[in-house]
């Protein structure tokens, strides 16, 4: 049985809450640049999948990804001057992760986990999470918990030094593995047919300031390519490894927050 909510009917996915307990999983993503060689859906589909490998694990329920997400930034996405680079205010995902969240949780669902994939996100998901659990507690509704985490949320020390022979200029950090080697090689083991090597750019890594510029200037701090580090050395394997773990640290959340084992459905930790 599919563990995707759109592919399930209404009778199924009641009986799963009311049976089983069910968490049911929000994923949200963006649409934005993600370099030449790799689709503007990236984060969008990355947070779908790792949710969907955690929800298989846990008996959870994925629901439909939110595709859009908060406007890319040139530190951490490029900026939105890249054609097609779409992005919300942040008010408005708030809100919509909001009605999302409120009213999973109206029509049953006590367990929810909000999955990120887009760095920017991250406090406007925050702040439409504690709106959600605001208009639950408005209706009566007071036991309804809301998880938060984005999928790379930490990246083992292991697993840092393993990847530090493949940038020459050293690890740059999560906020600037923008279209990289990480982004890249997951998007290598999981969708190969979506990623196109010919086309990774030879850029160097982009040299930021430690300030934002409004408007911003893109133009002259991000690489023409919107990628802010260099993937020609992405693999396949790197993309196994590191999903492996992330879906293993979603799963580690879901499992330490809303239940004492993948078996137990039913049996909240005191």
């Amino acid at each position: 049985m599919s563990v995707l909510m759109a592919e399930i009917s209404w009778v199924e996915y009641e009986r799963r809450l009311r049976e089983e307990n069910a968490i049911v999983l929000v994923p949200v993503g963006a649409v934005e640049q993600h370099g030449p060689h790799m689709p503007l859906g990236t984060d969008a589909i990355l947070a779908g999948e790792m949710s969907r490998r955690a929800a298989e694990r846990v008996g959870g329920i994925v629901a439909p990804t939110l595709s859009y997400g908060y406007k890319s930034q040139p530190r951490t996405g490029g900026g939105d001057n890249f054609p097609g680079s779409t992005g919300l205010d942040g008010d408005n995902l708030s809100r919509l992760l909001c009605d999302v969240l409120a009213e999973l949780g109206r029509t049953g669902a006590t367990k929810l986990a909000v999955i990120d994939g887009h760095y920017e996100n991250q406090f406007f998901l925050t702040e439409g999470s504690e709106q959600a659990i605001r208009r639950l507690r408005a209706q009566g509704i007071d036991n309804v918990q809301i998880l938060k985490m984005r999928y790379p949320e930490e990246v083992k020390p292991e697993t840092l030094d393993y990847l530090e022979q493949f940038y020459p200029n050293g690890y740059p950090g999560l906020d600037l593995e923008h279209g990289g080697i990480m982004e890249t090689s997951i998007m290598l083991y999981l969708f190969p047919h979506l990623v196109n090597m010919d086309k990774v750019p030879s850029d160097p890594p982009a040299d930021f300031p430690p300030y934002d510029l409004y408007p911003h200037a893109a133009a002259d701090w991000v690489p023409p390519s919107g990628v802010l580090t260099p993937a020609t050395k992405s693999s396949a394997e790197i993309g196994k490894l590191l999903v492996d773990e992330f879906v293993d640290l979603v799963t580690g959340a879901l499992e330490a927050t809303f239940r004492s084992s993948a078996a137990d459905s039913k049996r909240l930790i005191p």
